[in-house]
């Protein structure tokens, strides 16, 4: 198995959006085989999702993410596990037993992280947290400029940024278009030749 630990400065990176770097790990029977250095030059989601795919990665270890780059990993079959902290080499040895899942490693104002839906940093869904406190239109209450489910600040990425109207729906796993259609946003419509998750252009 191989997974991909977002870092700086020998630290867990706080946002895997504008991280520079990534450590590459892959483990047989329980130990690491083989460990290397990647960068991300690009800080174009869906070139970053492109990237850990194309590195074979199976899972993505890292600090807030925001929702549209979460979901095109997924879109990949890479596993995220979002809103880590801590010493790199202290988090790859918890990945290696199993032991990303409790609060050890949880990013401070992080609770009841479970990887799921629970509430996170500043009140805001995890998986819907943005760099800054700049989600517009993103689905949590916190800080920042976000004005909760359907607001004025739709954008061009996918999920409730992507209600407004024109542009294409991409799927980012084999490259199909579409025509977006006005209040369907593109993550919510699977892509009819793979399945995965579309997101916006």
């Amino acid at each position: 198995m191989k997974a991909a630990f977002a870092h700086w400065n020998n630290r867990i990176a706080p946002v895997f959006d504008i991280a520079r770097r990534i450590h590459v790990a892959e483990a047989e029977s329980g130990r690491i085989v083989v460990e290397t250095e990647e960068a991300l030059a690009d800080n174009m989601p869906v070139r970053r999702a492109l990237r850990l795919a194309q590195l074979g990665v199976g899972t993505l270890v890292c600090g807030a993410i925001s929702r549209p780059l979460h979901a095109m990993v997924a879109a990949y079959g890479i596993r995220v596990i979002p809103f880590v902290a801590g010493d790199l080499s202290e988090v790859i040895q918890a990945w290696l037993r199993g032991g990303l899942d409790g609060d050890e490693f949880a990013m401070p104002g992080c609770c009841g992280r479970g990887r799921g839906r629970g509430r996170g940093i500043n009140g805001i869904n995890q998986e819907g947290y943005f760099m800054n406190g700049r989600g517009r239109g993103g689905m949590g209450s916190g800080g920042g400029q976000g004005q909760g489910r359907g607001g004025p600040g739709r954008g061009r990425m996918g999920g409730p940024l992507a209600g407004g109207a024109g542009g294409t729906c991409l799927c980012p796993k084999c490259g199909h278009r579409e025509a977006h259609k006005i209040g369907v946003p593109c993550l919510q419509k699977p892509c009819p030749k793979c399945g995965a998750a579309m997101i916006r252009e």
